[in-house]
């Protein structure tokens, strides 16, 4: 178990370097000169030089991508356009995005998961097909759709709950966006899963003993199901981000995604940069909590690493 938790950091730390990597390339070494975004043509060549030199941008490559690596693994950058540091613009914004990505994730895996297993039960039934329905026109909707249905409907029953955090509940329609928009392809996933785990030789086995199909199904099923489970769950993460990029800029929240997308905008690429990182390390500690995981409920993993 030692040996496959060291490769499984190994690899995670080679990932995020991977990233950094790619970062520097493209958004400072591709991006040129950004010294133009932040003083006017008016000011001199002086000024920008100073500019330059001020932020580090007139050294060496090598030298701008250790400083780029120690910034953002330290969090120590600082924006181009404030002067904030990097740590304090993070600690006051990163509860807008918790408080909208973490109950969209809870409650978006648990309602999966309760619709699958509600339809994997009634399978082949009326209940079955029109779950199967519903999941598919689901995924048909494009997410950008979701958010300008809610907001219009939002609008006009409650136009103050459309935009902004004026109100704390203005949270909720994000939040519920979020969950009903995912719903679609994890329930088609979990009740393929499900029905998979349903078929096998174990669960007819225990059928003829007399064993009710709920009791199967919850004490059994599900937990020979955590793996492919808990990958996806992980895997749903960076597009649970994404989806909190564009929430946040649709309804006006202050979290990370909005400044991203903002920062992004200004060419302010500290920012960029760190919540790059930032992103890269919150999905590589996923796949390391599930690969550990993986030996909770497969002791075969244990065994072979």
């Amino acid at each position: 178990m030692l040996g496959f938790v060291i490769r499984s950091l190994i690899q995670s730390a080679l990932t995020i370097f991977g990233v950094m990597l790619l970062t520097f390339l493209l958004f400072i070494l591709a991006a040129g000169d950004v010294s133009a975004e932040y003083v006017g043509p008016q000011q001199g060549a002086a000024a920008r030089h100073d500019w330059l030199a001020r932020h580090g941008l007139d050294r060496p490559w090598y030298e701008q991508f250790a400083s780029h690596l120690k910034n953002s693994v330290t969090f120590q950058g600082e924006s181009y356009q404030t002067g904030e540091s990097l740590t304090s613009i993070i600690a006051a914004r990163a509860g807008y995005s918790l408080a909208l990505t973490v109950p969209g994730l809870v409650l978006g895996w648990i309602s999966a998961m309760v619709i699958s297993c509600f339809v994997a039960y009634y399978r082949g039934t009326w209940v079955d097909r029109v779950g199967v329905l519903a999941s598919v026109l689901g995924m048909c909707v494009p997410y950008l759709a979701y958010m300008i249905v809610g907001q219009w409907l939002v609008f006009n029953i409650y136009p103050p709950a459309a935009w902004g955090l004026r109100y704390r509940a203005n949270i909720y329609l994000p939040i519920a966006i979020s969950v009903i928009a995912g719903l679609g392809s994890s329930v088609r996933f979990y009740r393929t899963v499900i029905l998979d785990q349903i078929n096998q030789d174990y669960v007819r086995t225990a059928r003829a003993k007399g064993a009710p199909l709920t009791t199967i199904l919850f004490k059994h099923v599900i937990r020979n199901c955590m793996l492919p489970i808990l990958t996806n769950l992980i895997m749903a993460i960076p597009f649970l981000i994404m989806g909190s990029l564009l929430l946040e800029r649709f309804f006006g929240i202050p979290g990370l995604g909005d400044l991203l997308i903002g920062s992004i905008a200004s060419r302010d690429v500290p920012i960029i940069t760190g919540l790059t990182y930032l992103t890269a390390l919150i999905y590589v500690t996923g796949l390391l909590i599930t690969d550990m995981l993986y030996g909770v409920f497969d002791p075969r993993i244990r065994v072979g690493s």
